[in-house]
């Protein structure tokens, strides 16, 4: 009794701990997105000419974004920096074409001739006036007026007509279909008028934004990003500073965390002996719903496939305009390819863990629920609506189907990066969220009630239950953004959901719940095991809610988020270090006993979870988040190596693990021959082999290349389509090719292991509760 009162009072005590941190980094995130909003760049009236003319009006401003969000543009290049990084930067390229504008705008004047024309010494002349001029910020609070200059006005007009020929009968574009935009069509958050000149008005202002010392400062709204010397944007002295102080902060850091952790010993406690596993039946009886589980992982798998096929054409897109002659951009565009690509992954990692939880709940509770498994359908045919819809919705919005042309917002293309599904099928996707919280509380809740029963299992479960509920809680920031959010509004909020959500409460939701499997088979100790999650989760959240800031440098945020990003990103690496030497531990203990353990490919894809988890998230991860290489880094395919890494390599092999702990679970024993572990150990390996070739073979030499053009020629010139087709860019874009078949051939491998496996069920014959806990 002595004993069980001490672990409560320790359980108290770390909770604490974990609410305090909780509250400590929210509060810090909640304010600084105070100062966020507080300095966000204006968005004018009108910006008008010396003469009072107006030469931007706030109605095209805001029907340009409409259109860049419509046609799905920010996953064909990027603005600000973020996006896709097929095509341009939006922000960077409008910079340097608006100069070249003022430019020859100011050769004429003076010397009555055109730039290119005039010696070298009257260019640079005119470049370092041009400098001077677009420094100065001329908006007027009282007035909501931004007064341009003649030459920022004629350099409107140049850029105007550069991105005239760029979306006006060119297909030279790579991926994108010609005349892709429709230039008269008004749909909703759009105004009268030309789309692509107001879509041209939407840049000029990013190029405004990024190139106007903020009132009363030194630096742009966006700290003086993105690189461009004609801009006079260089990197601040702030991001040099913050970046030797994030190292130092990393170093201490790793000092400090494993102190705590060997001095209150956080360790996960083995529940065995080396030789003496513990006897784990996974040949139980199933229930109903527990069976009905088995079909969201056919799908995960079917979504799965389709992602990384649409990876493969937009890898090709990168080569060539075609797919090997066939003109598949008028079908499946870049943009639309992407947009499915980010939304799949989405789908097929969070589906598996749907999946999961229809699985735990009544392993959770002893027994099934009633019509549970009518709850599980509803939750499954709600998926498919979801999914299906969402992906013919961009379809449609991006090739532009009548239909979606009024209502692209609510059911077509949303526009955002990671939220691409219209705000329509975001609700319902929160509304299927909160049906699977629905089903895990019918199991969840009243084994959390048995307290004096099990207090330990009760705490796990609690634990696990809460992480549940913050899934469909978080994902709620889109909710805040609509189609005419200002872009620092909208991507302060988005950000909630790539890496807070994604990032953080995905990781979260992980490591308890790995944590919750080891205890279930026997292979830790409960206490342990609880101690550990409580500081894995302060670990994780205290370092990654903050951690987030390093998204918030360049696009218009407060400068104070140079400091806290940098530091606290640099932090983020360290629990996921320690989380690969618990998924090492425990996997080697499965591997050298010798016992017949039913879960080995499990364990296969957890160690490579945690290998990922170290490399991918957290090496290449703080490869890029250091303020004084994310400046000249940021968008190129450095970003694109940590994306995949970490969301393939970490979420993705996480979730086929668990997909296999439930799979083996549900079916036959007959059906797991030796033949059919070893398909799955090869698909491991061909996957993960595939994933590290396609970073080493393409992606990691490919941005040096980008990051070096960048230091050489400026940001906008390392974002151009023509650098993918220079040497040896292009030849290491078709190499490829290899690593990506390599993993192509791992995943159909677990898809066909996935069907054999499906039509190998057990039957449900647990339902009054002999379900094994």
């Amino acid at each position: 009794m002595n004993n069980q009162g001490q672990g409560e009072h320790t359980y108290r005590r770390l909770t604490k701990v974990l609410l305090i941190t909780l509250a400590a980094v929210f509060s810090i995130l909640i304010a600084g997105g105070f100062l966020i909003f507080k300095n966000e760049a204006p968005r004018p009236q009108k910006m008008v000419d010396p003469t009072g003319t107006t030469v931007i009006s706030h109605s095209q401003l805001l029907s340009g974004q409409a259109v860049y969000e419509k046609y799905g543009l920010t996953d064909y290049g990027t603005l600000l920096g973020n996006g896709s990084y097929l095509g341009p930067d939006y922000t960077a390229e409008s910079l340097h074409v608006y100069l070249r504008g003022m430019d020859h705008y100011y050769a004429n004047k003076l010397y009555g001739k055109s730039y290119n024309s005039i010696s070298e010494f009257r260019q640079d002349a005119i470049k370092d006036k041009v400098k001077k001029e677009i420094r100065v910020n001329r908006y007027h609070k009282s007035s909501d007026t931004l007064t341009l200059t003649t030459a920022q006005a004629a350099g409107v007009n140049y850029l105007q007509k550069y991105y005239r020929h760029e979306f006006v009968n060119n297909p030279r574009q790579a991926g994108l279909p010609e005349n892709m935009i429709n230039q008269k069509t008004t749909d909703e958050f759009m105004s009268n008028g030309n789309k692509v000149d107001q879509l041209t008005s939407y840049f000029f202002w990013t190029a405004w934004v990024s190139s106007t010392n903020r009132p009363n400062r030194e630096f742009t709204y966006t700290n003086n990003w993105p690189y461009d010397l004609d801009a006079g944007n260089v990197m601040p002295a702030e991001a040099m500073i913050w970046t030797a102080i994030s190292v130092a902060v990393l170093v201490a850091g790793v000092g400090i965390v494993i102190w705590f952790q060997r001095r209150y010993h956080f360790d996960m406690d083995a529940a065995y002996s080396k030789g003496k596993m513990p006897v784990v039946n996974a040949d139980a009886p199933i229930t109903t719903s527990q069976r009905k589980a088995a079909k969201y992982f056919v799908i995960v798998m079917l979504m799965f496939i389709v992602q990384i096929l649409l990876g493969a054409l937009m890898a090709h897109y990168y080569t060539d305009n075609s797919f090997f002659g066939i003109d598949l951009q008028n079908i499946w565009p870049f943009n639309l390819a992407k947009s499915w690509h980010l939304q799949l992954a989405i789908f097929w990692i969070a589906t598996s863990w749907l999946g999961a939880g229809v699985y735990l709940t009544p392993r959770v509770l002893g027994r099934e629920p009633k019509h549970q498994g009518v709850l599980v359908d509803i939750l499954f045919w709600a998926l498919i609506v979801v999914v299906g819809g969402s992906m013919l919705g961009e379809w449609g919005s991006i090739l532009n189907w009548k239909f979606f042309n009024h209502n692209w917002w609510l059911f077509g293309h949303f526009g955002w990066e990671y939220i691409e599904l219209g705000k329509f099928w975001q609700i319902l996707l929160i509304i299927g969220m909160l049906l699977w919280v629905v089903i895990l509380m019918r199991g969840f809740i009243p084994k959390m009630r048995q307290k004096m029963a099990n207090p330990d299992r009760t705490r796990l479960v609690s634990l696990l239950f809460m992480g549940s509920i913050a899934i469909p809680a978080f994902y709620l920031a889109t909710l805040f953004i609509l189609p005419n959010s200002h872009v620092t509004f909208a991507d302060y909020w988005r950000w909630w959901i790539v890496h807070l959500w994604v990032e953080g409460i995905f990781e979260s939701f992980a490591v308890i719940l790995i944590g919750y499997l080891m205890v279930d088979l026997k292979l830790t100790t409960i206490k342990s095991t609880i101690r550990a999650l409580y500081f894995q989760l302060v670990l994780l959240l205290g370092s990654g809610v903050i951690g987030m800031g390093h998204h918030y440098f360049w696009e218009g945020d407060h400068s104070i988020w140079l400091a806290l990003g940098a530091c606290f990103s640099a932090m983020e690496v360290v629990p996921l270090c320690l989380l690969i030497w618990e998924a090492w531990t425990h996997y080697r203990v499965v591997r050298d006993s010798g016992v017949v353990f039913p879960y080995k490919p499990t364990f296969t894809f957890l160690a490579w979870t945690g290998i990922w988890n170290v490399i991918g998230a957290g090496a290449l991860g703080f490869l890029i988040n250091a303020p004084a290489i994310n400046y000249f880094e940021h968008g190129t395919q450095w970003t694109s190596a940590h994306a995949h890494t970490s969301m393939a390599g970490v979420y993705g092999m996480l979730s086929l693990a668990i997909m296999l702990f439930v799979l083996r679970n549900v079916s036959k024993k007959e059906v797991w021959t030796p033949k059919l572990n070893k398909m799955i150990n090869w698909s491991a390996w061909l996957m993960n082999l595939g994933l590290a070739g396609m970073a080493i073979i393409a992606l990691l030499p490919v941005g040096y290349l980008q990051l070096a053009d960048a230091l050489k020629h400026g940001y906008w010139h390392a974002r151009l389509l023509s650098f993918y087709r220079t040497s040896p860019v292009v030849e290491l874009l078709w190499a490829r090719i290899v690593p990506d078949t390599v993993f192509i051939i791992g995943a159909v491998i677990m898809l066909i292991v996935v069907v054999k496996i499906f039509f190998n069920l057990k039957p449900a014959t647990a339902d009054d509760g002999d379900v094994q806990e």
